[in-house]
């Protein structure tokens, strides 16, 4: 793709591109004996098709402060004072002693590990600079084993963020005193150069890495450009919830009975014959057509379907136990767009069925998401939203600063159970 000056028209589909390369299948939890992907594809190609589907959706420069007040909510606690020992003019190739902030006491709860020789076992993704909530006996690895050598291995389900260094003149960002100078003709703040592609995408790629692994709603992520940053966003990140960390809380571990029960019944199904307590999750779905509110819950190893897209849907597909009838179903995640004119999955699912429409999938519920499990009373219901449009240029929000008109329309993270 020729050193394209403003974003590509992401609606539009790229040459190349098949289903297969944006929606891989694959078993994703330990033991599996099935393993569905697509062809694999070089980093090079892989962050160049993964930055064309998200060059509409960049939003920013969003100013510091701003984002603070939005995102991370001040601490409870006094910042520390504390000298950071770190004296290199840059953090790339010292991230051992950048690491060591956490003795600083900046951020107690979090543990910075140097994964720059650590990629993971699928795509070999390494971010400089992993960190990891503080807990004990915390896994921060895979281990793997290739004949009598063993190596430590990037856990994406145990990152809570991760940082990646870059060199000053590698910055592909306009600053927004850069983008004032020429703030009526701006369509993007990127610039977009062959550079950026392949900045894009190395970042995309991580973060996607990083929301398949887990059960998240949002995610932060930092990436240095040269030898200046901001520690307090590492202070407030350190008291941040689960919640406010971009956890979806709707996903629980399991108790050992309902864990006895989901496995004898799992390893039924093709390709679950090897699935462990370790691996079960617990769904909490709610079920919009109910009048209490009340969640149901599936258990599920992980997902069998998939999309590496960070926008859009992003569907996840599951095999579950479902606790109360005790069977097996398919759970749908996905997020919908949140207009007036586009009517709920769900709906759809009850009309058809009502007029006995034949050949489609038997429907058990679907309903919105809530924010958290408290929240899904009806009185009090809150979904799980996205915000990037609230940020837009002309938003009610009024935000003048971000350039262009990024494709951001709003979605709602939605369960529905087949």
């Amino acid at each position: 793709m020729p050193n394209p000056s403003t974003p590509p028209n992401s609606r539009d589909p790229h040459p190349g591109t098949t289903l297969s390369q944006t929606t891989p299948l694959k078993r994703d939890f330990p033991g599996s004996e099935h393993h569905n992907s697509a062809p694999y594809q070089k980093a090079s190609s892989r962050y160049k098709n993964m930055t064309f589907d998200a060059s509409e959706k960049f939003v920013g420069p969003m100013p510091v402060h701003t984002f603070l007040a939005e995102f991370l909510p001040k601490a409870r606690e006094s910042r520390p004072t504390n000298q950071i020992l770190f004296t290199h003019s840059t953090v790339s190739k010292n991230e051992n002693e950048f690491a060591t902030i956490e003795t600083s006491g900046l951020c107690p709860k979090l543990k910075f590990v140097n994964t720059t020789s650590s990629p993971d076992g699928e795509y070999r993704l390494k971010p400089d600079i992993s960190i990891y909530s503080n807990l004990p006996n915390h896994s921060y690895w895979h281990e793997h084993s290739a004949g009598s050598k063993k190596a430590k291995l990037l856990n994406w389900r145990a990152v809570d963020l991760w940082v990646e260094n870059k060199g000053k003149d590698e910055d592909i960002f306009l600053s927004l005193e850069e983008m004032r100078k020429d703030e009526n003709n701006l369509e993007s703040h990127i610039q977009w150069t062959q550079a950026a592609y392949k900045t894009c995408g190395q970042l995309i790629a991580y973060a996607s890495a990083l929301h398949r692994a887990q059960f998240r709603i949002f995610s932060f992520s930092v990436v240095l450009f040269g030898d200046t940053g901001r520690t307090g966003f590492f202070w407030r990140f350190n008291f941040l919830s689960d919640v406010d960390r971009g956890f979806d809380t709707t996903v629980t571990s399991v108790p050992d009975d309902e864990a006895e029960a989901a496995i004898c019944k799992l390893k039924t199904y093709e390709g679950l014959e090897k699935v462990r307590k370790a691996d079960l999750h617990k769904l909490l779905v709610r079920d919009d057509h109910a009048i209490d509110g009340e969640l149901r819950s599936f258990i599920t190893p992980g997902a069998v379907w998939y999309t590496e897209s960070l926008f859009g849907r992003s569907t996840f597909g599951y095999i579950a136990y479902e606790v109360a009838s005790a069977n097996l179903v398919y759970v749908k995640d996905f997020w919908r767009t949140n207009l007036p004119s586009i009517q709920k999955e769900g709906d759809i699912y009850r009309e058809l069925h009502a007029a006995q429409v034949a050949h489609i999938a038997k429907f058990g519920m679907a309903g919105d998401v809530p924010l958290s499990p408290k929240d899904s009373n009806v009185a009090l219901f809150t979904p799980q939203r996205t915000r990037t449009q609230d940020y837009l240029q002309g938003s009610e929000g009024g935000h003048n600063w971000c350039p262009g008109r990024p494709s951001a329309p709003e979605y709602i993270q939605i369960d529905s159970a087949i």
